[in-house]
């Protein structure tokens, strides 16, 4: 199944408009400013809940196994040795084969990659290409390798022909999706 993943810090009513139109999303509640962190966080629990989809808590184990959240999100900064105790799924997030090591090491099974297309977010704005990112999915078969950095509604297509495996999104929730995109995230989530 091709997976779509969304990062939330705090559940707006643009993202709410969004994720209400959308099947099978996955949220990662990733609130590092800890702004209201635990109210925030038990809003978000509750809204995935209703809508049946699955919450991962970024960098924070105990908040994870507290909200029996699905799974927990490492970023690329978490160093963290392993996660023997975890009983949750553990994806995580990367910017080179030596990070994606690292997180396969600590125990992912999902890794997201990125910036593999140009973005306006973060510290790193140039994409590494498609060809970075086929080499990674060549190379690492047994790992879903997500793209993230960069995604919209045309290079979504691009990740889908190279047998992504799904993509995460932080800017793609803010601002209100047209419905044909709205109708086509439905489509490969559903059907890929």
């Amino acid at each position: 199944m091709f997976k779509i993943f969304f990062y939330i810090n705090e559940l707006n009513d643009i993202q709410k408009e969004n994720l209400n139109q959308l099947k099978n999303a996955n949220i990662i509640y990733r609130n590092y400013q800890k702004t209201d962190y635990l109210g925030n966080a038990f809003k978000l629990k509750d809204y995935c809940k209703r809508r049946n989809f699955k919450l991962y808590v970024s960098n924070d184990e105990k908040l994870a196994i507290k909200l029996k959240s699905y799974g927990l999100y490492l970023p690329s900064f978490n160093n963290k040795k392993k996660y023997l105790k975890s009983s949750i799924p553990l994806i995580g997030s990367a910017h080179n084969e030596i990070e994606l090591r690292k997180k396969i090491d600590q125990g992912c099974k999902e890794i997201f990659v990125s910036p593999i297309f140009n973005t306006q977010s973060g510290s790193n704005k140039v994409g590494k290409g498609l060809s970075f990112y086929q080499n990674l999915l060549l190379k690492f078969p047994k790992i879903n390798i997500h793209a993230l950095g960069g995604i919209n509604a045309k290079n979504i297509k691009k990740i889908i022909t190279l047998k992504g495996k799904g993509f995460s999104s932080i800017s793609m929730i803010n601002k209100k999706m047209k419905k044909d995109l709205i109708s086509y995230l439905n489509l490969i989530a559903t059907n890929l």
